[in-house]
């Protein structure tokens, strides 16, 4: 049985767009604690 091109391609994408909002996730937190840093000091 093999999965049809159409599921391959939605799977791929998901998985880039899961990775993308977490490095997202990652960056806002990382810009968050660096502008408070800059502001409290």
């Amino acid at each position: 049985m093999e999965a049809s091109p159409e599921i391959t391609r939605i799977k791929r994408l998901a998985r880039k767009t899961i990775c993308f909002s977490r490095s997202v996730e990652i960056h806002e937190k990382v810009i968050g604690t660096f502008i408070e840093k800059h502001m409290f000091y």
